[in-house]
């Protein structure tokens, strides 16, 4: 009785064996190309439609490159999934030959999920028709059509009136350059430099105070302002060209000046905070904004120029007659 239960374990095992191997064989990947039609011209976009049939969480790779046999690869569109065992592309190739040719299969490097194993899956070949077109020999040789003019384009106008831009801006650097310079060698002061450096920061830290930008969400202009504030101090007070420069060169302008590491150290941070918030949307907190103001306060207070009265003729011997 043991050995016909074993013999019928057995056959039973034989013939589910095929069932098995059809469960087996279902689960691996097969990928069929297709096209919308087999004739095209030389040159001509060849839209190459692929579908891969999987089992569920399978991932996909392309494995071939810019060339295919005899073909080129123009691009491929991402894989796209259709449900959860179908895997669908678009590829596009061309032929510069012409003749019958032979699209290779195309490659993919397939992972099935609980698999570490990876394997290759190709589509079917595709035997395509490359033609020329026909030339009527009859006819005289003349352009297929007549010069036409080319409007330029907006990103073209753009480029022209950035490089114009840079250009008058090169030339107004020149030429507040050789200004300044030309005002140094001479002793002559400019007249808007004629109030004090601190007095005309003062004046504009107050105004931006009151304009209260941050507190409505400007944040980017408001380190903008301050920071031109300071810059423009700097200028009046060190002749210094602070607005065209960056903040490195800046700092090292002012180190060559010998100021101290503590004023360096302020505006230092001041100035990269603010480039933060330009260039990189960096979102200061309320400490951080309510300090930048109060910096450029303090830089501009410990260095201005403090003038002292000279008392005249008549002032000093009434002092002494006191």
């Amino acid at each position: 009785m043991k050995g016909r239960n074993c013999l019928g374990v057995v056959g039973r095992a034989v013939l589910l064996l095929p069932f098995w191997q059809m469960v087996v064989y279902a689960q691996e990947p097969t990928a069929r190309a297709s096209v919308d039609s087999t004739h095209f011209l030389v040159g001509d976009a060849i839209p190459v439609h692929v579908r891969i049939t999987h089992p569920p969480a399978a991932a996909f790779r392309p494995l071939f490159g810019d060339t295919l046999g005899g073909f080129t690869v123009l691009g491929h569109s991402p894989l796209r999934e259709e449900g959860e065992t179908t895997t669908t592309a678009e590829i596009v190739v061309a032929k510069y030959d012409s003749g019958d040719a032979v699209l290779p299969p195309l490659r993919f490097l397939c992972t099935l999920a609980g698999d570490t194993a990876t394997r290759s899956i190709g589509t079917n070949e595709i035997l395509l028709s490359i033609r020329t077109v026909p030339v009527d020999t009859t006819q005289e040789i003349k352009d297929l059509k007549p010069p036409i003019s080319i409007p330029l384009a907006w990103w073209e106008i753009l480029l022209y009136a950035a490089g114009l831009s840079a250009v008058g801006a090169l030339v107004y650097v020149l030429y507040r350059w050789r200004k300044k310079r030309a005002a140094s060698l001479t002793g002559e002061v400019p007249v808007a430099l004629r109030r004090p450096a601190h007095v005309i920061a003062f004046d504009e830290l107050g105004r931006l105070k009151e304009k209260k930008l941050w507190q409505q969400g400007l944040v980017k202009q408001y380190y903008t302002e301050v920071t031109e504030i300071l810059r423009r101090y700097m200028e009046n007070r060190y002749s210094l060209m602070a607005l065209e420069r960056t903040t490195d060169e800046i700092l090292d302008d002012l180190r060559r000046l010998r100021m101290k590491e503590e004023l360096l150290g302020k505006a230092d941070g001041l100035l990269r905070r603010a480039d933060l918030v330009k260039f990189a949307k960096h979102q200061p907190v309320v400490k951080e904004n309510e300090e930048s103001i109060e910096t450029v306060y303090d830089f501009v207070e410990r260095t201005k120029i403090v003038e002292v009265a000279t008392p005249s003729i008549e002032e000093g011997k009434s002092n002494v007659g006191s």
